[in-house]
């Protein structure tokens, strides 16, 4: 005890000594600094509902924090949508076109602190496109009163609205019902009629989606006739072997199979899939055929009688001839006789005896002569959905129906290139036919594409697709003319043509003017530039940098196009014309006008286009092809219209050729 108590005297005397006094040390924490607010940032509007939050946070005792994250539609009422964080961001899809307020706060182990509320706004939600379209898309035999249907949706429940258009071709598709929120509508159409169809969906925001356009063929209150007269006429004898076959035909429009044989137990077909009512072949002589028509309309056909008729005989001169020049050496023969390719759409060669034709010679100007053997013109032409049809124009005041090529498709769209031609036959593809011999065209090569195609351009080896309000896809050709897909470019909102100077791709896009497009590496084509137009852009062509637009309603505007980046207006002509189309040739515009027929415009100084002329048609004016003082128009139902505009202020009518329904024109020459 008496050592204890010096020990504590002792320690008690070394603390007062040195003034050493031990204390328990207690560490003050302090909280948090205010987390700082990065994205979204604070007053943001239309921004994509797959938001990414981050924000920075630290500590003064540099103690590993925590976060929690708020987020509502309230700001008096903000809730945890992610807590206890250790990242400093958070990603969450929300709700379209919604305002929302968020916060973040940090923790440490015994204190948090919040940051700032700020706001922000998501983008709205456009409406969904239009889908599942009654009647279905391609159908036929729709009644002529009948209920355009659609579905659609919004996803972020707004009330949609409707545009409705209806039309009998791509490029002229007219507003029929305005802001309905129904989605189906009655309507009353022509019978035996192809229309085509879109639904532009909005809401109440503004937001706007573009259907694809639909099609579908209407019923016909006509039945499928029987073909009847025939052209050699029923036991006709003395028939030249070139014939050309004929019958007539009544009712609803039909495509015609031919059958031939010298059997009429024993029948082969000769031609099928015709779009019109004729058929030349070349036959032996001295022999009796029989033949039969088949009228045929989706899954229905009719057949005719069976007709037949007996060709010419072998005269005995041509007989004494046949066996000469088998009996007789090349060397012991000599025949003198001048060729002379005829007018007829054939384009065989007819041999006429020396005096005979140095008389006919002698009576046709040489000039005309040698334009007779070296050119002749054929127009190919699509609109019916029917295919092809091929028309010999060499004379332009008798033009006449040579061939047709029929596609499975409807065939809207045409690029013609050497001896090939190339068919943009909407919901089937792209078809390409070899038109090497006008008389047995046939097609070759077809590729099923991402969507309807609408309209082709060829460059090279290069084809260029437009598929509709969708995008442009480029193909390529090989040398056996199989395709094969490049690429494809989004691009939504075209109208339906392509044009391609150089290495670019000029595109109309309606309400948003056209496009340039770079396809130098047709692999890799790279949207270029826009340029805005005032009314809806239906097509453009492009010649030395300078652009022809047909802009709807406010007419022809010409643009410079040097500057691909920044294309610029150089004049611009009005036209009355709620639709429009040009074609350029020779300082020469062609604009097609639709209902009010066309205008020929001046534009060898482009700061100042003059309107030559303006001639008003009976149909609907698609479009024109001029060559050489000629113009040839497609005028819808109202066939072929074929011009002498050598003085294009007064255009003078020539030739009219019908029964067709025309919308794309394009001009071959042969030599």
């Amino acid at each position: 005890m008496k050592l204890k108590l010096i020990i504590a005297a002792a320690s008690a005397f070394v603390i007062l000594m040195t003034a050493i006094v031990v204390i328990p040390i207690i560490m003050k924490n302090e909280p948090p600094s205010i987390p700082e607010l990065f994205t979204p940032k604070n007053g943001s509007i239309d921004l994509p509902v797959n938001i990414v939050f981050s924000w920075a946070g630290n500590d003064p005792d540099g103690d590993s924090l925590k976060y929690d994250l708020y987020l509502s539609t309230e700001k008096d009422n903000l809730t945890p949508i992610a807590t206890d964080l250790v990242e400093t961001s958070f990603s969450r899809v929300l709700n379209y076109n919604k305002t929302y307020y968020w916060k973040v706060v940090a923790k440490d182990k015994k204190d948090s602190t919040e940051s700032d509320i700020w706001f922000f706004s998501t983008e709205n939600s456009i409406p969904l496109k239009p889908y599942n379209p009654t009647p279905k898309d391609g159908s036929s035999n729709v009644p002529v009163i009948t209920t355009l249907s659609w579905q659609c949706e919004d996803l972020d429940g707004d009330k949609i609205y409707y545009d409705v258009y209806l039309g009998r071709s791509i490029d002229t598709l007219k507003l029929l019902a305005s802001n309905t929120t129904e989605n189906s509508l009655e309507v009353n159409l022509k019978e035996d009629a192809r229309y085509y169809w879109k639904v532009v969906a909005k809401d109440e925001h503004g937001g706007i989606t573009y259907g694809e356009v639909w099609a579908f063929q209407t019923k016909s209150l006509k039945e499928l006739g029987t073909p009847f007269n025939p052209k050699p006429t029923n036991n006709a004898t003395n028939i030249e072997t070139n014939v050309k076959l004929e019958w007539q035909y009544a009712g609803k429009e039909a495509l015609f199979d031919v059958y031939m044989g010298l059997n009429p137990d024993d029948f082969t077909p000769v031609a099928q899939n015709l779009g019109y009512q004729f058929y030349e072949l070349s036959l032996d002589p001295g022999k009796t055929y029989y033949w039969k028509v088949i009228a045929k309309s989706d899954n229905e056909e009719k057949e005719s009688s069976i007709w037949n008729f007996t060709t010419k005989p072998l005269e005995n001169s041509e007989i004494i001839t046949e066996n000469a020049t088998e009996t007789q050496s090349e060397e012991d023969i000599t025949i003198e006789s001048t060729t002379i390719i005829t007018n007829e759409p054939t384009s065989t060669l007819e041999v006429i005896e020396t005096t005979e034709a140095t008389e006919k010679l002698e009576t046709i100007p040489q000039k005309e002569i040698q334009k007779e053997i070296i050119e002749k013109k054929y127009i190919h032409t699509t609109g019916s959905g029917m295919g092809m049809f091929i028309i010999d124009v060499t004379d332009p005041k008798n033009p006449k129906i040579i061939n047709h090529v029929y596609t499975e498709g409807w065939a809207v769209g045409l690029y013609v290139k050497e001896t090939h031609a190339y068919i943009a036959d909407w919901i089937n593809g792209f078809v390409v036919a070899d038109i090497t011999d006008l008389k047995h065209p046939k097609k070759v090569a077809k590729l099923k594409t991402f969507g309807k195609v609408y309209s082709i351009f060829v460059k090279g080896d290069i084809a260029y697709i437009l598929e509709g309000n969708s995008g442009m896809e480029v193909v390529k050709i090989n040398k056996d003319y199989s395709l094969e897909s490049l690429s494809y470019l989004d691009l939504k909102g075209t109208s339906g043509r392509i044009f391609v100077e150089d290495n670019y791709a000029y595109i109309s896009m309606g309400y948003d003017g056209f496009v340039i497009v770079d396809v130098s590496d047709p692999r890799i084509p790279k949207l270029v530039s826009f340029f805005d137009a005032d009314g809806f852009a239906y097509n453009i062509v492009v010649h030395n940098n300078i652009a022809y637009l047909a802009d709807g309603d406010h007419g022809l505007k010409i643009i410079n196009v040097k500057d691909k980046i920044h294309p610029k207006l150089i004049s611009k002509l009005t036209i009355k014309s709620e639709w429009g189309r040009v074609f350029y040739d020779n300082n020469i515009v062609f604009y097609a006008k639709g209902e009010k027929g066309f205008a020929l415009i001046d534009v060898s100084n482009p700061e100042k286009p003059v309107l030559l002329s303006q001639i008003d048609t009976k149909g609907f004016c698609y479009g024109g092809y001029i060559y050489k003082n000629y113009l040839y128009v497609a005028d819808g139902e109202n066939g072929l219209l074929i011009y002498d505009i050598s003085d294009p202020e007064k255009p003078v009518f020539l030739s009219h050729l019908g029964n067709l329904y025309l919308q794309n024109v394009i001009l071959e020459i042969r030599k």
